[in-house]
């Protein structure tokens, strides 16, 4: 059964939402990638 009372606060949505979104631009980093690659052009037809 349920608790009533059993809803997350809205501070530590943020704080996972910051944290996880700092890992993922973190990781692209790490590896030499970039962030605004994909958006600029998302597909490149037989990598020209």
């Amino acid at each position: 059964m349920a608790e009533k009372d059993s809803s997350v606060p809205f501070w530590w949505l943020v704080l996972f939402l910051l944290l996880a979104l700092g890992a993922g631009v973190a990781t692209v980093l790490a590896v030499g990638g970039s962030l605004v690659a994909g958006a600029i052009v998302p597909v490149t037809p037989f990598g020209l």
